[in-house]
């Protein structure tokens, strides 16, 4: 059974709450589809007894390779509908990651976007999956033989909607972590967890009636699911999708859609920052922009340029996509926020012992209530211990905690770079790279040194049709960073990696040979050392 109190605890009971209450109004907003509060309850009605007749009922998985489209919405809440369990893919995924990812999740049925069946094809011989369904615009590749459309699953009305309604506890998804740093891991989300998250931060963001929350982060990733989708239906507003983020265009379609809040990741706001001024930058309705990496350099001139209020907020797939964040009546520039009301967070050294304010040491978080964070790592018992050790969920990164209160992101703690005795972030030296007038994007890494320890390497994509001068960058970061952090090395690169929610991939770029790399010895560059 659901509990009952001032919010719903399970999503079938959060759609039918709302389709009661908000029937007719829009509750998501799509390019060539809106769709409303009581359609959507009917339309996964039917959804969920198609996928009953095929055999699928509680605790089977269903995996999806499915692009920010209307069928990812009502596949997720169907299945829901039958305690089932959305594994939501990323649809960059190929070959081996790809077949490591079904493997590990071992699902029932697969729903895929057929612009991707050739990707899927490659695999499917290794992982047999039970039931397939294909959707997405005619053409394109060869259908896998035996899948059948989507469509097929709607062709019959239910005698009667699904009655089951999931206990607060149970699996809703399993989301893989990116696996920026090693093998993906699929975290088990609870149906507690998801609506924590999202009450939480709809608290935080001044929502009424007539809020528009718009994405263009991919909906396999927590941030579009918590941040937009269930923080929506929860205060019975309206969500926006974009199929990907376009920088060019963005506040256009952020304006066709009416949005009123944003959710933005640290590259989103460099690339849209880095845009050529236009007379439109403020033609929009955008009030909020929920961001997470915003730098201390761009925060006021991003607000004032595009005149709109920044939100910062820290979070990640196992303990909530938001679970620290600005109150808005209180932000701190630089800040990452304080904690929202489901979580304790602490910052502790290398042996989980609590340091002052002030002091760089990990983030560590648990939650005040059950079920608020994730359930542990699917088929990876030692892992969630390990990530739970002393009673703390840890996170991985480093942090510092003001006298008030306030936390302040300082880096992941496996990126930090060792150099000459000295620690350094990386998004220091980013931060540095990315506001020299020619440069689009950075991401810095360590790189082997033949005087041990490692030496700092930047990875630098241009802006269009400006100039590839070394020299420059590193006079540039000579100027404005301490001596240990000046790139030894600099190399140009077409296009950063990037998962699809927009993260560096730095385990690829540490890898990476056979590109031109500069040398900061053989230009002369001086460095200033105390």
């Amino acid at each position: 059974m659901a509990r009952t109190g001032d919010r719903p605890h399970d999503l079938v009971t959060l759609l039918r709450t709302r389709a009661q209450v908000f029937g007719p109004k829009c509750a998501f907003r799509f390019a060539d589809r809106q769709i409303r509060y009581d359609e959507f309850d009917r339309e996964t009605d039917r959804i969920a007894a198609g996928l009953r007749r095929a055999g699928l009922g509680a605790g089977d998985r269903v995996a999806t390779l499915l692009f920010n489209t209307p069928e990812f919405l009502l596949l997720w809440f169907a299945l829901a509908k039958l305690r089932a369990v959305l594994v939501p893919l990323n649809t960059a995924l190929k070959g081996e990651i790809l077949r490591y990812e079904l493997d590990d999740s071992r699902p029932a049925g697969l729903v895929f976007d057929r612009r991707l069946a050739s990707v899927y094809a490659d695999v499917r011989s290794q992982i047999p999956i039970a039931h397939e369904w294909w959707t997405g615009p005619a053409g394109g590749d060869e259908l896998p033989a035996g899948a059948v459309p989507w469509l097929s699953l709607t062709e019959e009305r239910p005698a009667e909607p699904p009655t089951e309604v999931p206990d607060p506890w149970e699996p809703a998804a399993i989301l893989y972590t990116s696996g920026t740093t090693g093998p993906p891991k699929g975290a088990i989300i609870p149906h507690e967890k998801m609506l924590t998250t999202s009450w939480e931060i709809g608290q935080r963001s001044r929502l009424d009636a007539e809020s528009v929350l718009f994405t263009a982060l991919p909906l396999f990733h927590c941030n579009a699911q918590e941040m937009t989708t269930l923080t929506s239906m929860l205060y019975g507003t309206t969500a926006a999708y974009d199929e990907r983020f376009h920088a060019s265009t963005y506040w256009t379609t952020a304006a066709r859609f009416g949005a009123t809040h944003v959710s933005l990741l640290i590259s989103m706001i460099n690339v849209l920052y880095k845009q050529p001024e236009r007379p439109t930058d403020r033609q929009h309705s955008v009030r909020t922009a929920l961001t997470a990496g915003t730098t201390r350099a761009l925060w006021t001139d991003f607000e004032r340029r595009f005149g709109l209020t920044i939100l910062e907020l820290y979070g990640m797939t196992e303990c909530g996509c938001t679970t620290l964040m600005n109150p808005p009546e209180a932000v701190r520039v630089g800040s990452i926020g304080t904690p929202l009301g489901f979580v304790e967070a602490q910052v502790v050294d290398d042996h989980d012992r609590p340091v002052p304010p002030d002091t760089r040491g990990e983030l560590v978080v648990r939650p005040r209530a059950p079920f608020t964070m994730f359930l542990g790592y699917l088929n990876k018992p030692d892992q969630t211990v390990e990530a739970w050790r002393n009673l703390w969920f840890h996170t991985g990164d480093y942090v510092v905690r003001d006298a008030d209160g306030y936390f302040y992101f300082v880096d992941r703690k496996k990126d930090v770079i060792r150099r000459r005795g000295e620690n350094l972030a990386p998004y220091d030296v980013e931060s540095v790279l990315n506001r020299h007038p020619s440069v689009l994007e950075s991401v810095v890494v360590g790189v082997p040194s033949p005087l041990g320890e490692e030496d700092v390497k930047a990875f630098v994509q241009l802006k269009p049709g400006a100039p590839a001068d070394p020299k420059a960058l590193f006079e540039f970061c000579a100027q404005a960073l301490p001596f240990f952090m000046v790139p030894q090395y600099i190399e140009f690169i077409d296009a950063i990696p990037k998962t699809a929610n927009q993260k560096a991939q730095r385990f690829q770029l540490r890898g990476r040979t056979g590109g031109r790399q500069f040398d900061r010895t053989d230009f002369g560059v001086q460095l200033r050392k105390p």
